[in-house]
């Protein structure tokens, strides 16, 4: 049995300032100037980022939401994520 706690993500809210519309949204990456598109699943899970989550968590959220089965909402929750290091837009603790 593995007792390392799972990582939490979490939006580093000192340098991206977000908007929801409808299920999209928009983030702006204050420190590059660059936009982000959000489609619905993504919007989906960015309250949850924004409150700090698992990949775990991330999934649950994106398999009770949307029609995607366990195996496709955690491979889509893990290129999500990597994205988001990628642009240093999440934190990870």
């Amino acid at each position: 049995m593995n007792d390392t706690p799972a990582t939490v993500y979490r939006v580093r809210t000192d340098r991206v300032a977000w908007r929801t519309a409808g299920d999209e949204g928009v983030l702006l990456d204050l420190e590059q100037a660059v936009y982000f598109g959000l489609g619905p699943s993504a919007a989906l899970l960015w309250p949850h980022l924004v409150d700090g989550a698992t990949a775990e968590e991330l999934t649950r959220a994106l398999v009770e939401r949307a029609p995607v089965d366990e195996e496709r909402a955690a491979a889509d929750v893990s290129r999500f994520l990597s994205e988001l290091e990628a642009a240093e837009l999440v934190d990870r603790s």
